[in-house]
């Protein structure tokens, strides 16, 4: 198709081809504050309603059909719909949505949960991702009697109170590079909790800090694969972070929400062989349904949560089972069925290394990071290694580039990662290159730069 050369003719075009969606964009509005329930689900001119899904695939309410590589934020491994999960929900279906008691689901997906991860021995589990990184640093406050948590500048750790520090750069507010200051993501978050948290540089000044601090953290939170950017981290990097940690005695923590049961059916464990204290997980595992878990040694565990519980545990719907047979179900098959992690990993090299060569061979500042079936396209060239490093880059023409993946049906969420599932063929992986390349030179155009 002809891609419009003016911005507002972009827009008008994505208007054109969603008229029903802005209507209802226009009707949420009058409801909902901003018009959304999540930040996350944000685009210009305005987001497209779904009307169904299907595999790789989502069509909005005005039919158009997309490939899709949100897939709900990564969620949908096996792509939508998928049989395994849809028969295992449908059977409990008739058992009870929810009981409000224990039940037998309970044992068997810990059984199997434990079987995959390796630093698991215990588990909890909460209703979210965000709350699975709220209880992990709750118990490693309870476990070291300190207060103060450290996390890694750039990391995502879901949006409550203690996890939302300098998870977005882009202001001067942040700090010289070697030693970052603390900045709220949000408006609403108590100043008195900067005192609770240290922000950590991803490069070698971290360790030193770690050293100085180390008497009065609790615990060191990371994501092995950094969410804003889709950034892997050096192998080398985690095994420094994994020895300084243990020999000063400080709990470490994985939040493997992203990264579990999809970099590998270990996660990021499995995937680069070495172990935490403690993960956190969500997403996957819970088979489309809303799940959280935290996972631990029996030692971290057991000093923290007797049976009268001195770390609170509670939530009307954790553990409920209608997400423990989607979560069942799906580990089941994923631990009979780990050929698709190759398969995963072959699809995304392809996607990145094909749009690489393409940028570097027209010579466009932009590229594509990430790992297995992760990916996100960045207006700069390689290389990227850490969140500073996107800073200065054309965030203008990325915004755009989204409109215009839009336009050649792709699906990515607005400046955000991106995933691949095992229900994307070859020819989904080969259609999503093109939308890229086409779109990324589109964008750049309109800016100037191509």
């Amino acid at each position: 198709m002809s891609l419009p050369e003016k911005r507002e003719d972009l827009l008008e075009l994505l208007r054109e081809q969603t008229p029903k969606s802005g209507k209802m964009w226009e009707d949420a509005q009058e409801f909902v504050p901003g018009g959304l329930f999540s930040a996350a689900r944000k685009f210009k001119p305005y987001p497209f309603y779904t009307d169904r899904v299907e595999g790789a695939y989502i069509w909005d309410v005005d039919e158009n059909r997309y490939i899709d590589c949100c897939m709900c934020f990564g969620v949908q491994l096996l792509g939508h719909s998928s049989a395994v999960v849809e028969e295992a929900l449908f059977e409990q279906l008739k058992r009870g949505r929810i009981y409000g008691t224990p039940h037998a689901l309970e044992i068997a997906f810990t059984k199997r949960f434990i079987k995959c991860v390796p630093c698991a021995e215990r588990i909890l589990l909460c209703n979210s991702g965000t709350e699975a990184t709220m209880q992990g640093a709750r118990i490693m406050r309870a476990y070291t009697g300190k207060k103060k948590i450290a996390k890694f500048e750039g990391g995502y750790h879901g949006w409550h109170d203690y996890a939302m520090w300098s998870s977005y750069l882009g202001s001067e507010d942040h700090g010289p590079a070697d030693c970052p200051n603390p900045v709220p993501d949000s408006a609403g978050i108590p100043d008195e909790i900067k005192q609770t948290i240290l922000i950590l540089p991803l490069g070698e000044s971290a360790f030193d800090l770690i050293e100085k601090h180390a008497d009065e953290l609790a615990g060191v939170m990371i994501e092995p694969v950094i969410g804003n950017g889709q950034i892997p981290l050096d192998k080398e990097f985690l095994q420094s972070l994994r020895d300084i940690t243990k020999r000063l005695g400080i709990p470490l923590m994985y939040d493997e929400v992203k990264t579990g049961f999809r970099l590998a059916l270990g996660g990021a464990q499995e995937h680069y062989g070495i172990n935490p204290d403690l993960a956190t997980y969500g997403k996957i595992v819970g088979g489309g349904m809303p799940i959280g878990v935290v996972a631990c040694s029996k030692e971290i565990m057991d000093s923290v949560t007797k049976y009268d519980f001195s770390v609170s545990v509670a939530g009307t719907f954790s553990g409920n089972p209608m997400t423990l047979a989607a979560g069942h179900a799906i580990l089941g098959y994923l631990m009979e069925n780990q050929h698709i992690y190759d398969e995963l990993k072959v699809k995304g090299e392809r996607l990145r290394s094909g749009f690489n060569e393409f940028a570097q061979s027209k010579g466009l500042p932009v590229s594509m990071t990430g790992v297995g079936s992760f990916f996100q396209t960045h207006m700069k060239p390689l290389p990227i290694t850490k969140p500073r490093d996107t800073i200065d880059q054309n965030t203008a023409a990325l915004y755009d580039m989204q409109l215009y993946l839009r336009l050649n049906g792709v699906h990515v969420a607005w400046f955000h990662d991106a995933f691949i599932s095992a229900a994307h063929s070859e020819q989904d992986i080969e259609d999503v290159l093109h939308a890229h390349q086409v779109s990324a030179e589109a964008a750049l155009s309109l800016h100037g730069v191509a």
